[in-house]
């Protein structure tokens, strides 16, 4: 029997040997995805314990904040607002509903488009090794990372207090949604070409997908199955647990695995459904340089980021007057985050997320770069007249220019909504000010995302975690009572929370030295050291 033959026959063989090869070289990927929805999670569980520690504290916030349509549209509906649970579960639901997908589907993506991409699945696939089985091994991967999360995830909030069977339900409910993301990414993962491309449309699927959430539970209608975000806090953990979302996310991942086994056994090795658009017939001469090679291979992201990050602002800026009202009447809330006044802490929190948003468009940038230097095209472009000074220089302008405008925009955004709808006490221009006042942090996360793409791409991955310390900072440092030493980690942080307080011209200073340091040093490691071969 041929090989061609024996594939066709058998087309799961190997399977439990690419399982295992999984498990040896893929395992940080999961082992990551647990790490962060069990700390989320936990932090947030710990954080609540300590706001909300009297009955009374939280019989309050039932009566408040869980009647109100606006919490409901930001973090999910919740059920047994009066238990520490119940709290933990919609307090989860303003980061969770958008971290636990993306974590799905960037896995998913990783451990299926990405190792085809670098050709490894196509060596594989030459042995006998079924067409299928790369896929499969890649399923039953996210399965186990799924079960794992959901154990950890039970075990750590018993730990922290609260009931065992509410745990297992919400852990569950966590673990579920996750796999149902991935099963996503699988689907797009054999639909796209490319993993970039992959990552984008699951990105705005899982955009669709919040969104849809937030116009249904901001009106109150009965339609929560028409998002899968709003399975989550069906589940009722701590209330009256119900079991039909975990059932319909799984239901719903079987399906979308058999339709990306169904599109796997169709298409060509290397190849996708959706094929990337191709580049004009002749380039410019002005595309040559690097800079303005950056903007046009990086404008996608920019362009993703600068959407998501502008909507987040004008939703903040138009629902700003009630959740002022919100926060006004749950004391704790702004206890949570050390300010005194209700409009202060919804300044800040738009500024955290715009910060987040801007930083992610730097990672990205260094991520493309990754990708461009493994494929081997960033060698074949520096084989050229352009020398690594110009190039790198170019292509990092560029990505911190993509960032500052990211956060330019999204505070001109926030300024001229709460001005023009909630408040016109509120000048545009000191909101502008808030904004471009975190610059010099951005800024500084960039360079520091410049000198980890100098050390190679897989030093890449690790520039998400000053961004995720800037977002935990930002959201639990008090809650979770973090000394002023881990705070100030936190570039962010270290100019001040604004509005409230007035930035340190000297703090500024400090961080845009630092962050010409770091680029200066960047710079001398990438002319220094081989580039890895494509």
């Amino acid at each position: 029997m041929t090989r061609s033959a024996h594939r066709r026959s058998r087309p799961l063989a190997g399977l439990g040997r690419m399982t295992v090869l999984g498990l040896r070289t893929s395992w940080r990927g999961p082992a990551l995805v647990a790490v962060i929805c069990i700390a989320l999670v936990v932090a947030i569980a710990v954080g609540v314990e300590g706001l909300y520690p009297t009955r009374a504290q939280r019989v309050e916030y039932a009566a408040t904040a869980g009647v109100s349509g606006i919490s409901n549209a930001f973090n999910g509906r919740g059920y047994a607002l009066d238990t520490l649970g119940g709290i933990t579960g919609i307090e989860v639901g303003f980061m969770g509903q958008l971290l636990f997908p993306i974590l799905g589907v960037v896995t998913a993506i990783g451990l299926t488009r990405r190792q085809e991409e670098a050709g490894r699945t196509e060596l594989l696939t030459a042995s006998r090794v079924g067409r299928l089985a790369p896929l499969a091994a890649a399923a039953l991967l996210l399965v186990l990372t799924c079960a794992v999360t959901t154990a950890g995830l039970t075990v750590s909030m018993a730990a922290t207090g609260l009931p065992v069977i509410g745990s297992a339900w919400y852990a569950a409910g966590v673990g579920a949604c996750v796999l149902f993301f991935a099963a996503v990414g699988l689907l797009l993962g054999e639909l796209c070409q490319q993993a970039r491309t992959a990552q984008q449309l699951g990105l705005g699927a899982i955009s669709v997908a919040y969104l849809t959430r937030f116009v249904i539970d901001a009106m109150g209608w009965d339609t929560v199955w028409a998002s899968p975000l709003g399975w989550l806090p069906e589940v009722r953990a701590f209330d009256s647990p119900r079991a039909w979302p975990l059932v319909a996310y799984c239901l719903a991942s079987v399906a979308l695995l058999t339709v990306a086994a169904a599109v796997a056994v169709r298409r060509d090795a290397g190849a996708g459904v959706i094929a990337p658009r191709p580049g004009p017939a002749r380039g410019s001469a002005r595309a040559a340089a690097p800079w303005v090679l950056a903007l046009r291979l990086e404008r996608t992201v920019t362009g993703t980021c600068l959407t998501l990050v502008c909507l987040w602002a004008l939703l903040i800026g138009l629902f700003s007057q009630e959740m002022t009202e919100i926060i006004a009447a749950n004391p704790s809330m702004l206890a949570g985050m050390g300010l005194e006044h209700a409009s202060d802490l919804v300044v800040q929190l738009a500024a955290i997320i715009m910060i987040v948003g801007s930083t992610s468009a730097a990672v990205q940038g260094a991520a493309h770069l990754a990708a461009e230097e493994s494929s081997g095209r960033l060698g074949l472009t520096l084989s050229t007249r352009l020398g690594r000074s110009r190039f790198w220089l170019g292509w990092w302008a560029a990505t911190l220019l993509s960032a500052a405008c990211v956060l330019g925009l999204s505070a001109s955004v926030l300024g001229v909504s709460i001005w023009g709808v909630a408040d016109r006490s509120v000048p545009v221009a000191s909101v502008l000010e808030v904004g471009w006042a975190y610059l010099p942090p951005v800024v500084l996360i960039g360079a520091l995302q410049a000198l980890l793409a100098s050390l190679g791409p897989r030093w890449c991955a690790l520039g998400w975690v000053p961004v995720a310390w800037t977002a935990i900072v930002g959201f639990l440092a008090e809650a979770l009572r973090l000394p002023e030493w881990a705070r100030d980690l936190s570039p962010a942080h270290m100019v001040g929370k604004l509005p409230v307080d007035d930035p340190d011209p000297r703090v500024i200073a400090g961080q845009c030295a630092a962050a010409a340091v770091l680029l200066a040093l960047s710079l001398l490691v990438f002319s220094r050291r081989s580039l890895r071969a494509g």
